[in-house]
């Protein structure tokens, strides 16, 4: 199997999101932050990027380097981790690590964009949109880092540009195709509406960087276009609603992820602002990757034609999704409650899903036969 799918980034996600034992047990909260952000969702969103951007642009294979650079992105992470627990002078050498991986991706997506036959499928737009606001981000703590009489605001600014920017702009691109397809009904409108909201998604996200750190108004404003951007995306869903739910699994925890978005953007209302940083990993984050993984890792681990060992597989990994997503959004509450249980329910729902994967993948060198 080639060492560089993104299946791999997946399983190091799922590692770095059990970082999150720490929140409450003596870690920095940055440090913890990083780990689940920085070393395991930057990575396999990066890769997970490279692996789709052919399929948008309707071109050839990637070459081999470009699927080196979530291997940099983890590198850049993990130093910036260790900055935040060691020595913060380690952040000039990891910023521009990422910025350089992030600055080959998107000139990479843009060259495949403008040589794509017809034009690129609306979804790259969301991708290049996603990094230019990561490399905002990376610009702003790069400047804070310099200038540290601004540390406070330029944080703030980093954090919204990657979370809302990065992660979201990314997630509801790819949910927009990804949740029809896992859940077999047709979204013929998907493409106008991908083209026509990336503008009031990505003023949404600069809006509300710029409302939590200075003017809060800005927020309100942001919140409004990020509004529109989810109530056309649920207004799409409506019709089949009830397909997503007999589906289950995979489909299922997309569509819980996609509530958890939305109800942790109504939150900056009673945040001053401020996206809270535990709503969006526990019912946001770990519900969207674990459902994205459930029907992607065994596309990836075993690429081709479909085989009954990765059906089996996909069946398996979708079982127990609302004890998995119940879990974590019951850990997110209770962290924003200080309970001292709240990381608990989030480990052991990681770790349950961790467990499936692992049972699903291993062994997995022999060939299928009619007993998987």
């Amino acid at each position: 199997m080639n060492l560089h799918t993104p299946a791999w980034f997946g399983l190091t996600a799922l590692l770095a999101f059990l970082s999150v034992s720490g929140w409450q047990n003596g870690w920095p909260l940055p440090v913890v932050t990083h780990l689940i952000l920085a070393v395991g969702s930057f990575p396999l969103i990066l890769a997970a990027m490279i692996y789709f951007t052919p399929v948008l642009t309707r071109s050839g294979t990637v070459p081999r380097w470009i699927t080196r650079l979530p291997l940099l992105a983890m590198l850049a992470g993990g130093i910036a981790t260790i900055a935040l627990r060691q020595n913060m002078d380690w952040i000039g050498l990891a910023i521009p690590l990422a910025i350089l991986g992030v600055a080959v991706g998107l000139g990479w997506t843009n060259r495949r964009a403008a040589k794509a036959l017809g034009g690129a499928h609306p979804g790259l737009a969301w991708y290049q949109a996603a990094l230019l606001c990561l490399l905002l981000g990376l610009l702003a703590i790069l400047t804070a880092w310099l200038w540290p009489e601004q540390w406070a605001p330029l944080r703030m600014l980093h954090r919204h540009l990657n979370l809302l920017g990065f992660v979201g702009l990314t997630a509801i691109g790819t949910l927009q195709v990804l949740l029809p397809t896992v859940a077999s009904y047709p979204d013929p409108q998907v493409g106008k509406r991908l083209r026509f909201d990336l503008r009031y998604a990505l003023s949404g996200t600069l809006l509300m960087a710029a409302g939590a750190t200075s003017w809060l108004w800005l927020s309100g404003l942001g919140l409004v276009a990020w509004g529109w951007v989810l109530g056309q995306f649920f207004w799409a869903i409506r019709a089949h609603y009830r397909q997503i739910l007999a589906t289950g699994g995979a489909a299922l925890s997309l569509l819980l992820a996609l509530v958890g978005f939305a109800l942790t953007l109504l939150a900056t209302l009673w945040q001053g602002g401020v996206l809270p940083l535990p709503l969006f990993i526990a019912l946001f984050l770990f519900p969207l990757v674990t459902g994205a993984l459930a029907h992607l890792l065994p596309l990836w681990w075993w690429p081709g034609l479909p085989t009954p060992r990765r059906t089996a597989a996909q069946q398996k990994l979708a079982r127990y999704t609302l004890l998995r997503v119940g879990a974590c959004w019951i850990g997110g509450l209770g962290m924003m409650a200080e309970s001292p249980w709240a990381v608990y329910w989030l480990t052991g729902s990681i770790s349950l899903f961790l467990g499936q994967l692992l049972g699903c993948l291993w062994p997995s060198n022999s060939p299928p036969t009619a007993n998987h």
